[in-house]
């Protein structure tokens, strides 16, 4: 083997599926000078004995996205390395049992039309056209993609691994890497076993080695996983043997199984419910090339589900029995991008189905590397979103319970209990005491809506049974005034001499200059892509204090810590623990709060867009008028410990105008009245403060020195590729639910972000992100929600109060 080179642009420690595409795509993406390390051969981990199903059906469009260039890549290796990679093109075929199901499948099918793959939902007769085999007894219908199959997944990684050196990469394998190590000068030292590398960026592409590898930089806790997967395939069948055609793989939640044909056999593979964790206590670097031994009393009544509803499995014996352990997460997406606090150390490890993401998790992720972001929204994989509060048992409770969901369909709104609290503010429990109906969000217990009369929430795509409750939460808040726990946002403090000077360097807006002003702001990157949205307050001079996105916290975080220059004198603290925030809002807020501060609260003395340090009884509180809802309101920010005391304060003081609790659920129909765009929805890192009509928090005239400055400045005197426009959409019984179709003229020219019936304006309202030549005030589309072709047009943004009178009152 060649001596392993002292330099590189980029090291990747894995040489798996993830691993090798990863290199293959960062060729594409102009970087030749980068090397993969691997301990052993190539796919020796959890790659090689994985079933390498490739399917399409996804509900997340970032991952329909992903499947689809994975596939369209391993049809295409071939003709561009020579090395076949075993694709089978044999569509599939997900079973639907109940209604909600189907749902579902409507809303799925929204997602692959956005994403370009072919599907659509069949009726239960035409089940056999497909795959004569299946018993349709209790099928209510199914969902059809005629363009996956399954894949080898060594070949696959081999013709990868093929391409990868012809643009360039070396690859050094039977070499393990024993040490990472951070230089002085930023970059990092990879220790192997046959030498030392010295490279810019390191890559974590490890498997089942992820957390062992991410311990040699410091990291404590990587929430990866690895559960026992079993499948069988059974001896050849006469009746495949006579096929002219192979059968499609089904997937049915009935058995929580896959099933397919394996050359002339069949393959069953279940995701069981007694589910087994392995290898808890860290990996054995011995581990190569291996498997576990079978337990077919943990998936038998599956199997027996599988084989009834395919009844030819029975029919003959099992041939093999492939047992090993797979990467989960615990929400079942891999980690893909920067670990926290560290520079240009890389996470790409933790696919629980890498076959089918591999291809098109690899290019993305190039991307994001190469070029800052990539052309998807990647924050859904964003490492960061659990490395910074997850502990051990959280993450094998939360993985195990997402591999037994596996085939479980997933529902608008619906909860997990499993792992639950892990983040509680100081009013979790007598807010869940009065009835509050609790999500999880970032690790937080968020009130998503009070249930006072008891009642199941009916989860759907349409309205349900709940309709009517969030509507009198609204119109309450509108007429009266309500209180919301606010304690998830993320909180930091900037302070220092030249703290104004690093936070108008990085943000797009003006930043306030006299004490106690507010400025909503963005960061971008220097491709002028949205990083965050942030709230920021002057306190006083050289204290400013900034609010953003739960989910933004280590990421926020990083993006100060990372643009701060060596000589600026600049400290940013994350106090997002230390601080609660609860809402009091509506017309009667005023009234209210005046009853327990004797701080003036009247406009000329606290306006609108204003702070202020103000004492409730005994309580600090950083008092903000501003919020989320377009009502008059304040956000108060105290201690975490004082929380339920300032709660408790402010009910009492609100018995008399009748102060209810609200929640999330009904924050969305009045942010949506108002026209606020969100996080993580209408503003992504695909997207720049351009596109999403952020035209009014940055003016280039005034401040044009912000990091990305000159490409908005390009993208604001140049042509962009979508535009986010303001919807009215004549629902229903159902309203946008996020990445819907939307279509002009029976042409496709854009999709929905979010969208919420406005109970103050008894609107359907959605944002949705177009084709910029059709944003035109009164322009109409059509938008497919749940198989129906539904009218929306274009409205002046803001629906409800576009003068900002009930702000202001």
């Amino acid at each position: 083997m060649d001596k392993i080179q002292s330099h590189a642009k980029l090291a990747i420690v894995g040489g798996g599926i993830m691993g090798v595409s990863l290199l293959y795509h960062l060729t594409k993406e102009g970087w030749s000078d980068v090397v993969l390390i691997e301990k052993s051969e190539l796919t020796s981990g959890s790659t090689w004995h994985a079933a390498g199903q490739c399917p399409h059906m996804m509900g997340s469009l970032s991952l329909a996205k992903i499947h689809l260039h994975s596939t369209n890549l391993y049809k295409s290796l071939e003709k561009e390395t020579g090395q076949p990679t075993g694709f089978h093109e044999t569509g599939s075929l997900r079973l639907a049992y109940k209604k909600k199901d189907l749902e579902w499948f409507h809303h799925v099918k929204g997602v692959l039309d956005i994403a370009g793959s072919p599907c659509s939902i069949i009726s239960t007769e035409e089940i056999n056209q497909f795959h004569p085999f299946i018993k349709l007894d209790g099928i209510l219908g199914a969902f059809h993609t005629p363009e996956d199959g399954y894949t080898d997944p060594t070949s696959t990684t081999n013709a990868m691994a093929k391409g990868a050196r012809n643009g360039g990469a070396k690859i050094y394998r039977k070499n393990r890497v024993i040490d990472i190590k951070q230089l002085p000068s930023g970059e990092w030292k990879v220790i192997t076993e046959k030498g030392e590398i010295v490279c810019e960026h390191v890559v974590n592409a490890a498997g089942s080695f992820c957390p062992e590898v991410s311990a040699m930089v410091g990291l404590k806790y990587v929430p990866s996983i690895n559960m026992i997967h079993q499948y069988l395939v059974t001896e050849s069948h006469p009746e495949i043997e006579k096929l002219n055609k192979e059968l499609p793989v089904v997937r049915d939640p009935e058995s929580s199984s896959y099933l397919r044909q394996e050359g002339k056999g069949l393959l069953i593979g279940p995701y069981e419910k007694g589910v087994s964790a392995w290898a808890l206590d860290g990996m054995d670097w011995k581990f190569d090339m291996q498997l576990l031994e079978p337990d077919l009393d943990r998936i038998e009544k599956h199997l027996e589900k599988g084989m009834d509803r395919i009844p030819q499995f029975k029919d003959v014996g099992i041939k093999r029995i492939i047992c090993g352990p797979i990467t989960h997460t615990p929400d079942d997406n891999f980690l893909a991008g920067p670990a926290p606090g560290l520079r240009n150390f890389w996470m790409f490890c933790a696919a629980s189905i890498g076959i089918a993401q591999g291809g098109g998790a690899g290019k993305y992720m190039a991307q994001q590397i190469v070029h800052g972001d990539s052309e998807i929204n990647m924050l859904e994989f964003e490492p960061r979103r659990f490395m910074s509060w997850v502990n051990k048992e959280y993450s094998v409770e939360k993985s195990k319970e997402q591999y037994r969901r596996m085939y479980v369909t997933s529902m608008p709104h619906e909860t997990i209990e499993v792992g639950r609290p892990m983040k509680t503010s100081g009013v979790y429990q007598k807010l869940k005491d009065k009835g509050a109906e609790y999500f999880d969000l970032y690790g937080w217990e968020k009130p998503a809506w009070f249930n006072h009369e008891q009642i199941k929430e009916e989860l759907s795509f349409k309205r349900n049974n709940i309709f009517s409750s969030i509507q009198k939460e609204c119109e309450h808040i509108h007429n009266h005034v309500g209180v919301i726990d606010l304690s998830t946002f993320s909180k930091f403090e900037i302070i220092g001499e030249d703290s104004f000077n690093f936070l108008d360097r990085l943000c797009v807006n003006r930043i306030p200059k006299k004490d106690g002003s507010i400025v909503l702001t963005h960061l971008v990157s220097e491709i002028g892509r949205i990083q965050s949205e942030l709230t920021i307050i002057k306190l006083k001079d050289h204290h400013y204090y900034g609010l953003s996105a739960a989910s933004s916290e280590i990421r926020d975080l990083d993006w100060f810590n990372q643009h701060k220059l060596s000589n600026e004198k600049v400290e940013i603290k994350n106090i997002t623990l230390e601080k609660g925030v609860l809402g009091v809002i509506g017309p009667q807020s005023r009234s209210v709060l005046q009853r327990i501060t004797e701080t003036d609260l009247n406009n000329n003395n606290f306006p609108w867009l204003k702070s202020k340090e103000i004492k409730i009884k005994n309580i600090e509180v950083i008092a903000l008028r501003v919020n989320y809802m377009g009502e008059l309101g304040w956000e108060l920010h105290c201690s975490m410990n004082k929380l339920s005391e300032l709660y408790d304060l402010i009910w009492n003081a609100g018995i008399d105008n009748k102060i209810i609790d609200f929640g999330s659920r009904s924050m969305n129909s009045l942010r949506m009245e108002k026209g606020y765009r969100g996080w993580g929805s209408e503003l992504t890192p695909e997207i720049t403060v351009v596109e999403a009509g952020l035209d009014r928090f940055f003016n280039l005239k005034q401040k044009n020195n912000f990091i990305g400055s000159k490409k908005i400045n390009e993208l604001a005197n140049g042509k962009i590729k979508t535009k986010l426009v303001y919807l009215e959409v004549y629902a229903k019984n159902a309203d946008v639910f996020g990445n819907e179709p939307v279509y002009y003229h029976d042409k496709k020219i854009g999709l929905t972000t979010s969208g919420a019936y406005g109970y103050r304006v008894k609107k359907s309202l959605a944002f949705a992100y177009i084709e910029p030549s059709l944003d035109k005030i009164g322009n109409e589309f059509l938008i497919d929600i749940q198989g129906d072709k539904i009218k929306a047009r274009i409205i002046q943004e803001p629906a409800f109060d576009p003068n900002n009178e009930r702000l202001k009152s």
